[in-house]
């Protein structure tokens, strides 16, 4: 691999991923935990906290709660998912173009 843009590129990928991933399951796991305490209802199929329930957040579909917390966790949750989606893409295009 040569040291051009595309190993800086790369390199900045590969950060953005490393560091929201981590931040979107953590935080999907305090949103998940913040409603099972404050036993706010689920929306069909994310009661178990999986995929769904990231898709779910990721949507803003738990604003119907109204709950100020939920709303913070969920658009962390949201905002790290799309991160990580986007520098995982940019690491694929980017190893695939090398």
């Amino acid at each position: 691999m040569g040291t051009g843009a595309g190993s800086l590129l790369l390199f900045l990928f590969l950060g953005l991923a490393g560091s929201a991933a981590p931040a979107h399951f953590g935080f999907r796991v305090l949103a998940f935990r913040h409603q099972l305490d404050k036993q706010i209802a689920f929306a069909p199929g994310t009661e178990d906290g999986g995929w769904g329930y990231s898709w779910w957040l990721m949507r803003w579909k738990h604003r119907a709660a109204n709950d100020t917390n939920l709303n913070f966790f969920a658009g962390i949750t949201a905002g790290s998912g799309w991160l990580s989606l986007v520098g995982a893409v940019g690491v694929v295009a980017l190893i695939a173009l090398q």
